[in-house]
Parts: structure tokens; sequence; C-alpha cells
């Protein structure tokens, strides 16, 4: 409330917004990022950059788990309190080749990279060779398009984004309970 205006909102927008708090942790075992690992199995969203290969096959052998903002990239950029680099917000599942491909480089790196296959149709990362694909890799892992232009001092506007994203997506799965 300020300057005398009542903001409303409705329920679900409440509980959305509070599973968007919820996940402002690092803790991989917190029941917020759990069950958004749950919602992605359930829907069955593919890992980031491959299509065919399900988050649900990552977990199952072990996939690794890399920080869309790369834990050393940001520490080289001088954000090196714990807090702001390590939170699950910034983790997706990916295939061991693809977070070898993408290695530390800052998002706008490999995610340029990841738009340029998609203008040639020559895979360099992962699989994903058309921008419609892309887009919907994107929306499965609960990413914003706009992280192909992000560096370091995006980084806490990308964790409020993704944290609503990925919040979305844990209510598009209760929706289908």
């Amino acid at each position: 409330m300020s300057g005398g205006k009542h903001v409303l909102i409705d329920g679900q927008q409440r509980i959305t917004a509070i599973m968007a708090a919820n996940l402002e942790t690092s803790s991989v075992n917190s029941p917020a990022f759990n069950t958004f690992l749950a919602a992605q199995i359930h829907l069955i969203c593919s890992s980031l950059f491959i299509r065919g290969t399900m988050i649900s096959d990552l977990l199952d052998i072990s996939g690794d788990v890399h920080h869309i903002f790369p834990k050393a990239y940001l520490r080289r950029q001088g954000i090196d309190t714990k807090g702001r680099y390590n939170q699950v917000a910034k983790y997706t599942y990916l295939d061991t080749q693809v977070n070898k491909a993408i290695g530390d480089e800052a998002p706008c790196i490999y995610f340029g990279k990841v738009l340029e296959q998609c203008a040639s149709g020559c895979a360099v990362i992962g699989n994903v060779t058309d921008r419609d694909a892309l887009k919907r890799n994107l929306e499965e892992n609960a990413i914003p398009e706009s992280v192909a232009g992000m560096e370091a001092g995006d980084n806490d506007r990308f964790l409020e984004e993704r944290r609503r994203r990925m919040a979305r997506l844990i209510e598009g799965y209760y929706k289908r309970l």
C-alpha cells in the first residue's frame, strides 16, 4: 500500500507469489525446488538446449546441475556472496556434454551461440536448432528469453523473473493434478 492506493491480488496470485518467495533459497533439497522438478517431470519437459532428453532422464542418470549464471563467471565479476550466486532459481539440469560446452561463460555468450545455431541450423550446444523450439525449451525450463542478453549486472533481475516463472510452472502442474 502506498499513496493511499490499495492493491488487491487474488488468492492464486498470492499463492504464486509465496511460491516464488520460497524459491529464494540455495538448498536443492527445498520443497519448493523439488516441487519445481516434479512439475517439470509431470509436464514432460526437455532439459535445456536438448529436445528429447527429459528432466526425468537427467534425474535418473544424475545429470549435471548447471548455474544459468555460472558461479565462476559471477565470482570473476565481483559477485562473491553465496546467497547471490548460489540460488535454486539459477539451477537447471543439463546433459554433461551441454554443460561442458557452456563452461563458465556469461549467459549472453552461450545463449548467443544457441541463437546463432537457430539461425544457421548447425548445432553447437545441444540439439535445438530453430527459434520456435528454443522458445518452447526456455518456457519448459522457466527461463526468460531476455537471458540471451544478460550479463552479471542482470543477475538479480534474472533471479526475480526466473522465480516467478518457476512458480507459474508449479501452478500449471498443480492445476493439472
